[in-house]
């Protein structure tokens, strides 16, 4: 559960727009307005410094929620994935001629022989 209601966390952000950016004097009427004594917690500044950016982006003081996107499966979508596939098909069958060629030298049977011993 969020400590601070949306409504407490709108006007931090607009008590600290209207006193010049000033965390201290937003505090300040944070407590006057919802009645909260000096000794009890009121949004910390990194609490407000979090705040106004997620304001100034989304409207919103809640946090920004990252995740995957989410792809849609089509027709253009396949394709580019099969045309991507089969790029990385063809690499690795080149370099498996390649490498297969490399390792298996062309001798007259003292290869062989010397393998199977």
């Amino acid at each position: 559960m969020e400590p601070w209601t949306g409504a407490q966390r709108a006007f931090a952000v607009k008590a600290f727009y209207k006193n010049g950016d000033s965390f201290v004097i937003a505090h300040r009427e944070f407590r006057r307005e919802f009645g909260i004594h000096r000794n009890r917690a009121v949004p910390s500044a990194h609490a407000i410094k979090t705040w106004v950016p997620n304001f100034e982006a989304t409207g919103s003081t809640l946090k920004k929620k990252g995740g995957s996107v989410e792809t849609v499966r089509t027709a253009e979508n396949i394709a580019v994935v099969r045309e991507a596939i089969e790029r990385i098909h063809a690499v690795l069958r080149v370099a498996a001629r390649c490498h297969s060629g490399c390792l298996k030298p062309a001798f007259d049977g003292f290869y062989t022989t010397a393998v199977l011993l």
